[in-house]
């Protein structure tokens, strides 16, 4: 009974394969519960970014040394109650195609009030001008990370 090697190598092996089976089975539950909660983090924000509209409604512009300074006044519209973490500000020059770099203004923008920021400094330089501000709406996900949503608000001055 205890000399028959071959039957407690039979168990060995059943119970390497079962705990290879375990392992694998987690791993693989690992990875799809990353892909399904990383996928409803993007469902939530997207849900969040169709009920908030950001236009720009007013924008004065001067020149501040080498470079465009402006004074923006933005109005929120829509359905969504959802405190936004701010805005995405692109000001460009719909001529010589010169642009500002990716500006972000930080803070909820209530919905009907709207938000006044003054001294913006569009780093285009004052002698090409700009005419044209695109204004993109972001959330915040639960990593603190930027969610920009896909609408962008546009205004010609």
């Amino acid at each position: 009974m205890f000399g028959d090697k071959r039957a407690l190598s039979t168990i060995i092996v059943t119970l390497i394969i079962i705990l290879i089976s375990l392992v694998a089975v987690g791993i693989v539950w690992v990875v799809v519960r990353n892909l399904i909660s990383g996928g409803t983090e993007g469902i939530e924000v997207n849900s969040k970014c169709m009920n908030v509209i950001i236009e720009p409604t007013k924008v004065n512009c001067s020149n501040s040394g080498v470079s465009r300074i402006c004074d923006v006044q933005l109005m929120r519209s829509g359905t969504g109650s959802d405190e936004i973490g701010g805005v995405k500000l692109i000001f460009k020059n719909s001529t010589s195609g010169a642009s500002s770099n990716l500006l972000t203004l930080e803070g909820n923008i209530e919905a009907l009030v709207g938000k006044k920021e003054t001294g913006v400094n569009t780093t285009v330089l004052a002698s090409a001008g700009v005419d044209t501000l695109e204004v993109t709406a972001f959330f915040k996900d639960t990593s603190g990370n930027d969610q920009i949503c896909a609408q962008t608000g546009s205004f010609e001055f």
